[in-house]
């Protein structure tokens, strides 16, 4: 899903009627390479977004808040220098190319009035943010950039402070509002897909119009452009029209299980009815769709984020854990030494100084069996006999610690699976809720405190066959308000056996057999166990369920539980 010259060109005859003669109040950087530009005109302030994040490039009005850091960038400081209390002028595209340029008029060191551009490149990896100012001879010379290009980095050209701005290499498409019908044969050439074919032959033209081009020219046929040249060269034309009167029907298009498919300046008839949402402007489309992918796109780099620390994390754990099962069994043996050392001193009379071992018998064996003890040479007998009953007791004692590190490893690590289930199921809410739990547990370093502290989010809601709430908790913090807060004392409490997982809470006394299933199915879902066949779920009344002093979140003990099997989803 591009954002195309004709989006461009849709975006900047509606920013022109908009915001003509307004004045720049404000101007954030919220992210590298971002930008908003708040324009007051006489009875209204809008927020221009510029953005040359070369995964999301893009030039319209929003109306989302976003977070800015505590200091301002170089970048936006150097535009609040320029551009502060400046007027637009117009706002302008060449040639249908990805490149929007906003004039405003404004005052340069010596207090003169000039004119300075802020020139907005959309195109893909190679998206900026340019300030520049007018010079002699119609030449603009840069101020600077969101992002420097060296020679090094580019041979078309340079963008640095002081050199003279060139605008990116043309492209030298057809002209969407001059098509020829034999230019556009010659120009339908090449082994690509269809769609590619014709935003390569066109100007402004990208993939999602070009499906819809082919569409409406094929009609119910599967058609190489080749062969619908005139049809294809007839919709082009009727685009034209479109574009230049300014009759868009801007729409994003969702598929019944939610997910976007597509956007558009443009009506996308190949799709249902049904999943086309129409939007009054172009802006408002576009601010609809970014918002909700730069929220998907921030989700997932966090769920990955939090998930590699918290992978790492469990894999030294889990080393832990395995070195002190090692050390365990090396102390269980200590019964061995207590062993040598008393038959050593039961037969002190029969060994000799500098024996490398002894055959002492076993008095403990009901048989009586001879037993190989090896010796120090270098010590007596009896000094070979007090180190084994020390080294005995060092292990028996060391046992006991070793022991309950091992416990203490075990809780870690199966808090380190809890959090790993609850951000595979998370929400950008939830997940910063865990980003904010993982820094108190020492996993992350401790992000800058925000000026506002969000909300708790919400755990997962459903309603069972019998008409009765069950509530699922989505991390470890909504686990322990779930259970600790939330729930009544009487309501049933479930929790998959033995594994990590979701508290799963039915807020009911007494409920049903068939809504106790579907609440214990849900247990396993939100579990390490989703994966397995037939699991153990206990459940118990909320009130036999406690949580130890100094326990990690979402970790609690329980008693008075029954247990039913259910199988994974």
């Amino acid at each position: 899903m591009a954002y195309d010259g004709i989006t461009m060109h849709a975006v900047c005859r509606e920013l022109n009627e908009k915001l003509m003669g307004a004045r720049v109040e404000k101007i954030f950087q919220p992210k590298q390479q971002e930008v908003l530009l708040s324009l007051r005109t006489r009875d209204h302030t809008f927020t221009v977004l510029c953005s040359a994040d070369a995964r999301l490039p893009r030039v319209h009005l929003t109306q989302a808040r976003q977070e800015n850091p505590p200091t301002p960038p170089p970048f936006c400081m150097l535009l609040r220098k320029h551009l502060g209390g400046a007027k637009l002028l117009h706002i302008r595209q060449e040639a249908m190319e990805r490149v929007l340029t906003l004039a405003f008029a404004s005052y340069d060191d010596s207090g003169c009035e000039t004119t300075k551009n802020l020139v907005c490149e959309i195109m893909g990896k190679h998206s900026n943010l340019i300030l520049t100012v007018a010079e002699e001879e119609g030449k603009w010379r840069i101020l600077g950039s969101a992002r420097a290009v060296t020679e090094k980095m580019s041979r078309h050209r340079v963008v640095l402070p002081g050199e003279i701005y060139l605008p990116p290499p043309a492209q030298h498409k057809l002209s969407l509002f001059t098509l020829d019908e034999e230019e556009l044969a010659v120009a339908l050439t090449g082994d690509v897909p269809p769609e590619q074919l014709v935003v390569r032959a066109v100007m402004g033209i990208g993939p999602e119009i070009a499906r819809e081009l082919l569409f409406l020219a094929a009609g119910p046929e599967t058609l190489h452009p080749l062969e619908m040249v005139r049809s294809l060269t007839i919709k082009l034309r009727q685009l034209a029209d479109t574009v230049t009167a300014g009759k868009y029907a801007p729409c994003i298009v969702r598929s019944p299980d939610g997910h976007t498919n597509a956007f558009a300046p443009v009506l996308l008839s190949r799709f249902p009815a049904e999943w086309l949402t129409i939007y009054p402007t172009v802006n408002e489309m576009l601010d609809d769709y970014f918002v909700r992918t730069t929220r998907q796109l921030r989700e997932e780099e966090l769920r990955n984020q939090l998930s590699s620390v918290a992978r790492a994390a469990l894999a030294r754990t889990e080393k832990k854990r395995h070195l002190q099962e090692k050390d365990l069994h090396d102390a269980q043996d200590a019964d061995r030494y207590r062993l040598y050392g008393e038959m050593l001193t039961a037969s002190f009379h029969l060994l000799k100084p500098g024996q490398k071992e002894a055959v002492v018998t076993n008095f403990y064996s009901p048989t009586q069996e001879p037993l190989l003890v090896p010796l120090d040479q270098a010590r007596s007998p009896q000094e070979n006999a007090r180190r084994y009953f020390k080294k005995y007791r060092k292990l028996k004692d060391g046992a006991i610690v070793i022991k309950q590190r091992l416990e203490a490893t075990s809780l870690e690590a199966d808090y380190l699976e809890s959090i790993l289930i609850a951000l595979a199921h998370s929400d950008l809410d939830s997940l910063l809720e865990i980003q904010e739990e993982m820094e108190q547990a020492g996993l992350l370093r401790a992000s800058p405190p925000k000026k506002q502290r969000p909300q708790s989010s919400a755990p997962l809601r459903f309603i069972s066959a019998d008409s009765i709430e069950i509530l699922v908790g989505k991390n470890n913090r909504q686990n322990d308000l779930l259970t600790q807060k939330t729930a009544s004392p009487s309501d049933i409490w479930l929790h998959i056996k033995d594994y990590p997982g979701s508290h799963v809470i039915i807020r009911n006394a007494d409920p049903p057999e068939r809504t106790l299933l579907e609440a214990a199915r849900l247990a396993v879902r939100y579990s390490k166990a989703a994966a397995s066949g037939k699991v153990p779920v206990d459940y118990t009344q909320v009130k036999h369920v406690r949580k130890p002093k100094g326990a990690r979140p979402g970790m609690v003990i329980y008693d008075h539980q029954s247990t039913l099997y259910v199988a994974a989803d």
